[in-house]
């Protein structure tokens, strides 16, 4: 198989982190989830705290901005200093992805990197979503350890947030057919058939 990044934009609960990790391991490729985070603050000299405050959230405080500007660890997040920090920090993601995508096979969740990598060659862009949010709350309790009304809460802050995130940096919509290759709804097909169809995708 030729170099191949697999992008997966997911709903919460439809188990696409497992999914990529899944198949990642069956194409023996490299996986970026908070892999990601963890690489961005090592090449771009950030506190991985910040990172993960950030991650796939769009903030537009004020005071948040500010806060988190001066705990930066040099000033080379502040490159762009005339930006929002939420920002910079999106530019410093970017370029790693982007970095990754040509340099190696991948995995990579979420984070835009579906746009990010729209001119790249061999870049193939999945969405995973669940349609029976029954099947979603069900995954949450069980491998989460959350009650079903926590796990209802968290699906919805959490595909809200993405949402609002993926729509402001990309000003495509999250979720919308035509930022994608396939899309696939895993509470009608199940996980295990997803991986094996993205498996089989990656390999075309």
């Amino acid at each position: 198989m030729n170099n191949v990044v697999i992008t997966i934009g997911r709903e919460f609960g439809s188990g696409g982190k497992y999914i990529g990790e899944e198949v990642a391991k069956k194409l023996n490729i490299k996986f970026y989830d908070k892999e990601l985070i963890e690489r961005v603050a090592k090449e771009e000299n950030i506190y991985q705290s910040i990172l993960e405050k950030n991650d796939e959230k769009n903030i537009k405080n004020f005071w948040y901005t500010m806060t988190m500007s001066s705990l930066s660890s040099t000033d080379s997040v502040n490159s762009f200093s005339d930006l929002p920090f939420n920002e910079q920090i999106f530019l410093k993601q970017a370029k790693v992805i982007q970095n990754i995508a040509k340099n190696e096979s991948c995995v990579i969740i979420g984070r835009c990197s579906n746009i990010l990598l729209k001119d790249y060659p061999n870049v193939k862009n999945i969405f995973v979503y669940a349609s029976d949010m029954n099947f979603k709350i069900k995954r949450k309790i069980e491998f989460s350890n959350l009650s079903e009304k926590e796990a209802m809460r968290r699906i919805i802050k959490i595909d809200k947030q993405r949402a609002s995130y993926y729509n402001y940096f990309t000003n495509e919509k999250w979720g919308n057919r035509s930022g994608y290759d396939l899309m696939i709804d895993t509470s009608k097909i199940g996980i295990e058939n997803t991986i094996n169809l993205i498996v089989e995708y990656a390999k075309m």
